[in-house]
């Protein structure tokens, strides 16, 4: 993912998709697309917020959703990576 640029025009607040699940879907087309590798590090929950224009927990609920679907780990205090495949 070069540098943090704004990706608040991918967000559609008036939609009926949750915001989280937006960027969650955002970043699975990045990881699917090779943007984002294997375990390559993702930026920090507040860089991600300032990119999409939205509070840190809403990054936060997207983030769980990529772990909870083994898309990306979480390591605490380390980062968040893309999971190996």
């Amino acid at each position: 993912m070069p540098g943090l640029e704004d990706r608040s025009d991918r967000i559609n607040a008036a939609a009926l998709t949750y915001v989280w699940a937006q960027i969650a879907d955002d970043l699975r087309a990045e990881i699917a697309a090779g943007s984002l590798r294997p375990g390559g590090r993702l930026p920090a929950e507040v860089d991600l917020a300032d990119m999409y224009g939205v509070a840190r927990m809403t990054v936060r609920r997207a983030i769980a959703d990529l772990a909870d679907k083994g898309e990306v780990v979480v390591l605490r205090g380390r980062g968040t990576y893309v999971a190996e495949r």
